[in-house]
């Protein structure tokens, strides 16, 4: 996979950029779904989330997700080096990340403080990073940070999704995913998922990765790498542009939790995967997650980490199945601009009004219990 996917309905030359194809809203919940969307997709190359709808209300409910913090390692994640035998995937809405963002180092109203240069090392010490609230027309913004890291010793690539949002305003923003290509690969093109019924503001991307094993040292016999479906998901909690209810706060998270289950759906038909993690920017608490909160076994393991550069509030999340994806080692954490990097309120404000919020996995997929197995009392 190039350097900095666009999401657009034709593709490029694979030398230098791959373009994604603006399709589908996806994800079937039943096998017959799948088939009807293929056929779908056959004649008019989408798949559209409506044709679901009848059967949306059926899926079944839990009791409320329990938000967990795991063990915390926000401290110690600044300086210790990675682990070769785990990866670190991490959500950052880098606050207005357009040119003018990118283009800056130092400032002289607010001295002491390499602006690029931080989300640089920021980035750098994670595998896989998920990044909202991109502003960008021609995909300057990423590979100005991609050349940073990579200048610093880095091997990482992106991939950066059309602009999406609401034309009419100019409000329209992308999503970025940026991965350390000699630890995780990206498996298919990632796309956009379409929401012909304009339920969303920002229409959530997704990718599907896979890390890499090195003989050398991951020489384990009968261990698969670990492979896994990203939602990308900024959340916008006034709802989308179009919508006149009369409360709008959690509209699309109430959309959100059909995403989840139907891309998760759509990938295991697809591909066969089954862990999908959905993170990013949902500008609500963990206990505001709506019917997010009623997926069986899915969790936020955000827990009470507070999120915001003045650690006021809970918005950022990583959602996960924690009975299916038990990769996760229970380590989470966020860097604290402050605390972790020694900046002052006024330079951390520079970076970002969000602290980037990280999670560690194995490498390795874990051994899968039978269906059958798992239903025994």
């Amino acid at each position: 996979m190039g350097l900095l996917s666009r999401s657009s309905r034709g593709r490029s030359s694979r030398s230098v950029f791959s373009y994604i194809p603006l399709i589908r809203w996806i994800g079937p919940l039943f096998s017959i779904g799948v088939i009807v969307v293929s056929c779908l997709a056959a004649l008019t190359g989408r798949i559209d989330l409506t044709v679901f709808d009848t059967s949306a209300d059926d899926q079944e409910e839990s009791t409320e997700l329990v938000s967990r913090s795991g063990d915390r390692g926000e401290g110690p994640l600044t300086t210790a080096p990675r682990s070769m035998d785990s990866i670190r995937i991490a959500t950052f809405n880098i606050q207005m990340f357009g040119d003018r963002k990118s283009s800056t180092r130092t400032i002289a109203e607010v001295p002491g403080v390499d602006v690029m240069g931080t989300i640089s090392s920021i980035v750098g010490r994670f595998d896989l990073i998920a990044i909202q609230e991109v502003r960008d027309d021609n995909m300057t913004v990423v590979r100005r940070l991609v050349d940073l890291v990579n200048a610093d010793g880095g091997s990482y690539t992106a991939s950066v999704s059309a602009p999406v949002g609401d034309a009419r305003s100019g409000d329209l923003q992308s999503y970025a995913f940026v991965w350390d290509s000699t630890r995780v690969q990206m498996m298919s093109e990632p796309y956009v998922v379409q929401d012909t019924a304009d339920r969303m503001h920002r229409e959530p991307m997704v990718g599907t990765f896979r890390t890499i094993l090195d003989p050398s040292i991951h020489d384990v016999p009968n261990r698969e790498p670990f492979s896994f479906t990203i939602i990308n998901v900024q959340n916008d909690p006034r709802g989308p542009v179009t919508s006149f209810a009369a409360d709008r706060t959690n509209l699309e998270l109430n959309v959100l939790d059909d995403v989840f289950v139907r891309v998760r759906d759509f990938e295991f038909q697809r591909t066969g995967e089954e862990d999908c993690i959905l993170l990013g920017d949902l500008n609500a608490g963990p206990s505001q997650l709506e019917e997010l909160s009623r997926i069986p076994n899915v969790e936020s393991v955000a827990g009470d980490i507070k999120t915001d550069v003045l650690r006021r509030s809970t918005l950022d999340h990583i959602l996960l199945d924690r009975a299916m994806t038990t990769e996760f080692t229970g380590r989470t954490g966020v860097i604290d601009f402050r605390q972790d990097l020694g900046l002052t309120e006024a330079q951390s404000k520079l970076i970002s009004d969000h602290l980037p919020l990280w999670a560690e996995f194995s490498v390795y997929e874990a051994e899968r219990i039978p269906a059958v197995a798992r239903r025994q009392p």
